[in-house]
């Protein structure tokens, strides 16, 4: 859309200026917009955008809203590579941290539904060695309270050194679980017993993707692909090595020493490394491939999450999660009683498996105030991320950008950054309009 803000002069140029406007959103399936203004409401929210994109001095950024179950609205604005100079458009794909453990947790549920696994039972069942809080050592830990973060779980300061070495020293997760472990450290664990405290936690993660890997039998990036991205037809993925070109990959920055810095996937020809070390066996270090975060995917593919949760686990007619799989995921396993969890400054108020439930807390959790939401954010190396919807009434926002001048601070309103809160104010009162026109 950002073609659309063109100077008119004669007549001729303004009939073929609203004829670009009319197969413009006919080809990207966006409702057209009964207006005779060229500033149309579209128009005046793109402008907007590129005012956020402005004044918080973001590198790029990806705005995608939902309405009736499919992209309502989109636009793209900025670099994706600064140095390339390549653009964002609506296939770029970016590293997009958290909105990942919702992707993982299908999976999980995959499995459950196959009877491979049960999300209530020891996860020592499944990786052949026990994982326990040394608190609460009788206390076994299940797959239902790492995917709600309620295993009592944290990142503790051996988690980071694990991360940075597992690759070059080959290890293996349990030289982080153990309390004999090289990367065990005492902070790994809270003073809660497993069940009854929400600590939001990336470390769990790699427990979860061990264990679809220990009850698949498959590498954890290979099965979601087979079993989840190949069936939706989807170009996302959890190995970057498996992309066919990086030229569609947004790099993440940091914006020091007065010059944009890549964090990751600023990529050169042939820079790509394969994780899989060749001593791997299926099951040995989940956190490989990032079941946390490390999912490349573009706004076409979250969309497509979306919808999945829309349709209740079918994707275009495919079915990948049965109805009471997605029931259960966007079901609160967790809600805040006041004193039962680490809300982040009521960010975190309820949460499902590995879905973020939105209760609209005053001053808190709020993206669109006439609506409860469910989704996921994500944050890392620069980039800030948000996918949510609700599946009452087909409703949603993707919001990406991959680097912002300004340090991430909260906004006013809510417990979202600010540059969030300013997307999500911008964008709803577009969605309410597009909602009353379908209404006439």
């Amino acid at each position: 859309m950002n073609n659309y803000r063109l100077r008119l002069g004669f007549a001729l140029a303004i009939l073929a200026y609203f004829t670009t406007i009319f197969l413009g959103c006919r080809q990207q399936g966006i409702k057209s917009l009964e207006s005779s203004e060229p500033n149309s409401k579209g128009n005046a929210l793109d402008k907007q955008l590129k005012k956020v994109v402005d004044e918080f001095g973001l590198v790029g950024m990806s705005v995608a809203l939902i309405h009736e179950g499919a992209v309502g609205w989109q636009g793209h604005y900025g670099k994706a590579n600064v140095g390339k100079g390549t653009k964002i458009d609506g296939n770029t794909k970016y590293r997009i941290a958290s909105i990942s453990k919702t992707i993982t947790a299908l999976a999980v549920m995959q499995l459950q539904e196959q009877g491979k696994l049960n999300l209530d039972t020891d996860i020592g069942t499944y990786l052949g060695w026990k994982v326990r809080n040394p608190n609460y050592p009788d206390t076994p830990i299940t797959l239902r309270q790492l995917m709600s973060h309620t295993s009592s779980l944290r990142d503790g300061g051996g988690y980071f050194d694990f991360s940075r070495e597992m690759v070059a020293g080959e290890l293996s997760i349990k030289e982080l679980f153990l309390p004999e472990g090289a990367y065990f450290t005492e902070d790994l664990f809270a003073d809660h017993p497993p069940g009854a405290f929400f600590t939001y936690t990336n470390c769990s993660w790699g427990l979860v993707a061990s264990i679809i890997e220990k009850v698949s039998g498959s590498y954890f990036d290979v099965y979601c692909q087979k079993y989840i991205f190949d069936p939706m037809k989807l170009t996302a993925t959890f190995n970057v090595t498996q992309l066919q070109s990086t030229k569609e990959l947004a790099a993440l920055y940091r914006f020091e020493a007065d010059e944009w810095k890549a964090q990751v996937d600023d990529y050169g020809d042939g820079e790509r490394v394969e994780r899989r070390f060749s001593s791997y066996v299926v099951g040995q270090n989940g956190l490989l491939f990032g079941p946390q975060g490390s999912l490349r995917a573009s706004t076409k593919d979250l969309i497509a999450f979306a919808q999945l949760f829309f349709n209740h686990g079918t994707y275009k007619g495919v079915r990948i999660l049965s109805r009471e799989s997605i029931k259960t995921m966007q079901t609160p396993q967790w809600i805040f009683d006041e004193k039962n969890g680490d809300t982040w400054e009521s960010f975190f108020n309820a949460y499902g498996l590995g879905v973020h439930c939105i209760l609209n807390k005053p001053n808190g959790d709020v993206i669109f105030p006439d609506r409860k939401m469910i989704g996921h954010p994500g944050i890392a190396y620069g980039l800030l991320s948000d996918l949510y919807f609700d599946p009452l009434t087909k409703t949603g926002i993707v919001f990406i950008t991959n680097g912002s001048k300004q340090p991430y601070t909260y906004g006013k309103e809510t417990s979202f950054y600010g540059v969030e809160e300013a997307v999500f104010k911008k964008a709803y009162p577009f969605l309410v309009h597009l909602e009353s026109e379908n209404k006439k």
